[in-house]
């Protein structure tokens, strides 16, 4: 009558109290009050959570020497300059120092490798780390052709699976500034810049390390000038007296330092995650599951709640899931949950949940939009986002290109990458 019947509302515990009160009162009413609002499965459904996001900011391992951690990305879809309509990007995490490559939109995973050992593993060797935005298959299929093009077995360490630090995405739009800075009317010279951007790029302080990626890799700047009165013999002396050894404890030292920053940062937005366990009861957000609903702003706000059967990783959980949701993936990410508080209310029947039928085809979800781009080879143009799935950290299925009409039900999502991305390609974007 004061919290469950429609003219109760289902309001919280304060509201609820003072409902009651208008006409009861007994010793522990305040409790049993607390108790019963947190314990109803309605309630837990149908409200939105007040709290920030769980599960805090897990940060990369900060790498031992140069060139023992790497990560790699690619910028796709440019004009055509010189036969070249990409770049893959390979940044060493320490020192940041980065290589600039041309390439081509339908790069294979040998001819890549390929790529690697001419212009990376003969000057810097094999890393023991690649990180990639395209998620661990990309790193996969590079891992086993570079194998197969140095004629050896690499073992690659793949004891962690973080969501990716953003430090090559950082670097591609700093290269994109500079060329969009320095091409012709045409775009058509792009190609020829990238030796220029890469020694601007690796001349330049890096705003982590406060050095420069070039003088971290080799204890000294590059001279861009000649002065033929200086003394070039005893001054090039000084510069090469850095030991570098000191010099990459110290970036390992400022790294660490920029991370503890951006940590107190991020944390601030999130909150650390509830000590879930095997059999625990947890509710599931429905914003990215489609169901036959008419309607999204009317329907529940999670599913459930539903068991865990176990820890797929360190911020995600495997559900039993029902019948009825058989097509959906049943690992979800720590930020997607939220505990379900026990009935300790003797004799009281909660409703049961209502039914979730899925709409149509398997719907699964996406934690992060990565990029987006337009594909040309299609017979008609197509717009395609890369997403991140929620659940699939660490496994081949992590990320995949998609078509923009898949997206129908994140559009949230979408609005808030191209709002952190105003230059990649959208639904406004010229198709043609």
């Amino acid at each position: 009558m004061f919290h469950d019947h429609p003219t109760a509302g289902h309001w919280g515990q304060n509201k609820t109290q003072a409902l009651i009160l208008r006409e009861y009162a007994w010793p522990g009413l305040r409790l049993f009050v607390r108790d019963y609002c947190k314990s109803c499965t309605t309630c837990a459904r149908s409200k939105a959570p007040r709290h920030l996001p769980y599960g805090t900011l897990k940060q990369l391992p900060i790498p031992e020497r140069p060139w023992n951690s790497i990560s790699m990305d690619l910028i796709e879809q440019l004009p055509n300059s010189g036969g070249y309509s990409a770049i893959l990007v390979v940044v060493d995490r320490l020192t940041k120092q980065g290589i600039f490559i041309p390439t081509h939109d339908t790069l294979t995973a040998s001819e890549l490798a390929d790529l690697f050992v001419m212009h990376v593993f003969s000057k810097h060797g094999v890393p023991s780390h690649v990180t990639s935005d395209r998620g661990s298959e990309f790193v996969s299929h590079f891992f086993r052709s570079l194998g197969k093009a140095l004629d050896m077995r690499l073992h690659f360490t793949s004891g962690y699976h973080p969501e990716g630090d953003g430090q090559t995405e950082r670097v591609n739009q700093t290269l994109e500034q500079y060329l969009r800075v320095y091409t012709n009317y045409q775009q058509a010279n792009w190609s020829q810049l990238l030796p220029l951007a890469e020694f601007a790029y690796n001349n330049a302080p890096n705003a982590t390390t406060g050095i420069s990626p070039f003088f971290a890799n080799k204890g000294y700047n590059p001279a861009i000038s000649v002065h033929p009165e200086r003394d070039l013999t005893s001054a090039r002396a000084r510069e090469f007296a850095v030991d570098l050894d000191e010099l990459h404890s110290v970036l390992r030292q400022q790294i660490a330092e920029a991370q503890a920053r951006y940590q107190v940062q991020a944390d601030k937005h999130r909150l650390p995650a509830p000590d879930f366990k095997v059999g625990d009861q947890v509710y599931v957000r429905a914003e990215h599951i489609r169901t036959t609903r008419p309607s999204k702003k009317l329907s529940e706000k999670f599913l459930g709640p539903f068991p865990i059967i176990a820890q797929a990783g360190t911020h995600s959980f495997t559900l039993r899931l029902p019948e009825s949701m058989r097509a959906v993936h049943p690992v979800f990410h720590v930020s997607q949950l939220e505990p379900a508080t026990p009935n300790t209310i003797p004799g009281r029947v909660q409703p049961p949940p209502p039914p979730v039928l899925i709409d149509g085809e398997p719907e699964y979800e996406i934690a992060e939009i990565l990029d987006s781009k337009i594909d040309r080879r299609r017979r008609s143009c197509q717009l395609l986002y890369l997403v991140r799935w929620a659940g699939y950290e660490g496994t081949d299925e992590e990320t995949s290109w998609i078509l923009a009409t898949e997206l129908g039900h994140a559009q949230e999502l979408v609005a808030d990458f191209h709002a952190a991305y105003p230059s990649k390609p959208g639904p406004l974007s010229r198709l043609s």
